[in-house]
């Protein structure tokens, strides 16, 4: 299978529902990367905002937005509603970045008809501590959230995972991969971390390792939107050759090129039946 680019741009749009407001406030992000997001807090302009998008030729919507103390996304019914009533009058994909959000929230997100979570897992335990500034929380809530979401549909879910963490290694990743395998995702999407100026170093042999092995577990994987622009430079041709992955975000022109690949305007999370929703880009 051939590896796919996917350049989101003015059709897979980025949505926060709580505008540049974030309760967590973790170590990762501080809420810095709300700021990159269209404003959607006042429900009463969300339907305006997703008509304007939608004719200028947006046909995926990411809802996201700040977190509270307990690590998952916080939102109103009323977005959901309008998210629900929006889907049913234009042909568009809805995902969401919830957090491991409580059950009674879970299904209120499946019954508004989004198409699937992005859904981040820890490496680790540290990770949650140190990363996220979740100290009373542990893998096994992610993992009882996995199990709780697929029960809804496989599709349902797509889980992430953060590689060369420095609140983690090689093994806690392997292992973390193992045990998101046995939910039978459809897709796995990897990502870097990104670390500051002084320490953005790049394990390339570690990230390989969990690449190979997650080859073997998973039918397609991607390497997702976060990593690091050095990574791109240096390694994005690397993981391609190698023919780890099915799916890659935003590479630079320079390896679209020299591979010759295919280049949709989505996210790289939607599932293979939706493509033909999204154009195919020259780069």
């Amino acid at each position: 299978m051939n590896t796919i680019a996917f350049r989101p741009g003015n059709y897979y749009i980025s949505l926060s529902i709580t505008g540049t407001y974030c309760e967590l406030r973790c170590p990762f992000c501080k809420g810095k990367y709300l700021a990159g997001m269209l404003n959607v807090s006042n429900p009463e302009l969300m339907p305006k905002i997703l008509s304007y998008y939608y004719r200028q030729g947006a046909r995926g919507f990411l809802i996201s937005g700040g977190f509270n103390r307990d690590g998952h996304l916080i939102i109103k019914s009323l977005h959901l509603k309008i998210i629900r009533e929006f889907k049913r009058n234009h042909n568009v994909i809805f995902s969401i970045h919830s957090g491991p959000v409580p059950n009674d929230l879970l299904e209120l997100i499946w019954s508004s008809e989004i198409d699937f979570i992005d859904f981040e897992i820890p490496p680790s335990n540290e990770y949650l501590r140190v990363v996220k500034g979740l100290k009373s929380h542990t893998l096994n809530k992610y993992f009882e959230f996995m199990e709780k979401a697929s029960s809804y549909s496989k599709e349902f879910i797509v889980p992430h995972i953060v590689l060369n963490s420095i609140a983690s290694n090689v093994d806690d990743e392997l292992r973390t991969i193992e045990v998101i395998a046995d939910f039978k995702p459809r897709l796995l999407v990897t990502l870097v971390e990104i670390r500051n100026r002084n320490s953005n170093y790049i394990d390339i042999d570690r990230i390989i390792k969990v690449l190979r092995r997650a080859r073997e577990l998973f039918n397609e994987v991607s390497l997702g939107c976060m990593r690091p622009n050095e990574f791109k430079v240096k390694y994005d041709e690397v993981v391609i050759k190698e023919r780890l992955v099915d799916r890659v975000v935003n590479p630079k022109v320079s390896i679209i090129d020299k591979f010759n690949l295919k280049v949709k305007g989505a996210c790289c999370g939607i599932s293979r039946s939706h493509f033909k929703l999204f154009p195919t880009l020259r780069k």
